[in-house]
């Protein structure tokens, strides 16, 4: 089971009642579009509607929305929201037992509970330019082995960059620079998996060593904008939204790193994160 957030992208009139969330059933291929109209007025009538990353907490889902967080239960029940005051696009989310991490990805920031990281004060990102607002574009977030895991999209002006925070020293690391507007940072054991999403190709470094490990091109990028990725004991899954059609979920075998099956959300051109459901 997967929670994935998809949209319209380009053409809002193909749909009256906006998608929130959708619950994918892969061993059936069924799947759930949780809308719009679960929520109260206030959140609907705005034009800052754009649920964008999910995670689930205990039993419950969260989904960044703009500048709110919005909870519902196990079934896509609306339970409550609250507001994040001085946020713009946020993109990814983390949230256990001691910690909330969001990415204040318009701000180019990262909030870790009470502290605001600010991507420009790192030393690998200092020039000009970069001091406007959402240069950097902080897109992705993964926890693993207490450590949080970020990469900088940086918007095709420059090749993506990726570090993590130490969790237990508070040291933020760089560990290097890969692909062009990339999305992405998962990680199993050494190795991290990413999207190099204007190329296209879909990559494994291994974060202690900064070698790449191997790069495959999954799409064509005049057709397909790869985002979201997760991994299981047997796949990759990635997104792959469309300006061709609909929106595509690719398994690709972690053995052969071929693609062995697509799924496609009917109605729907865009996918903006994909969580894994753990209920």
């Amino acid at each position: 089971m997967f929670t994935i957030t998809v949209k319209n992208r380009r053409n809002k009139s193909l749909e009256s009642n906006r998608a929130l969330v959708c619950f994918f059933d892969d061993s059936t291929g069924n799947y759930q579009i949780i809308k719009e109209n679960i929520l109260p007025n206030n959140l609907i009538e705005t034009e800052l509607y754009k649920p964008f990353g999910c995670y689930w907490y205990n039993t419950n889902l969260y989904i960044v929305n703009a500048d709110k967080l919005i909870q519902l239960d196990s079934k896509g029940n609306f339970i409550d929201y609250e507001t994040l005051d001085g946020f713009i696009n946020p993109h990814q989310i983390l949230i256990t037992d001691k910690l909330k991490c969001f990415t204040n990805t318009g701000m180019d920031t990262i909030q870790l509970n009470s502290k605001t990281i600010n991507i420009k004060r790192l030393k690998e990102t200092t020039s000009l330019e970069e001091w406007l607002d959402d240069m950097h574009h902080v897109n992705s977030l993964c926890l693993n082995d207490n450590k949080i895991f970020f990469c900088l999209h940086n918007k095709g002006v420059k090749p993506s960059q990726y570090y993590y925070i130490d969790l237990d020293t508070e040291d933020i690391n760089h560990i290097c620079n890969y692909g062009m507007a990339s999305h992405n940072c998962e990680i199993e054991g050494d190795l991290l998996y990413t999207l190099d999403t204007k190329g296209g190709n879909f990559a494994c470094i291994n974060w202690r060593t900064k070698e790449l490990m191997f790069e495959k091109k999954l799409a064509d990028i005049r057709f397909h904008f790869l985002r979201g990725l997760q991994i299981t004991d047997r796949y990759f899954i990635v997104g792959a939204s469309s300006n061709i059609g609909r929106a595509e979920i690719f398994y690709i075998n972690k053995e052969t790193t071929e693609i062995d099956r697509k799924y496609y959300v009917a109605g729907y051109n865009t996918i903006l994160d994909i969580k894994s459901n753990p209920l």
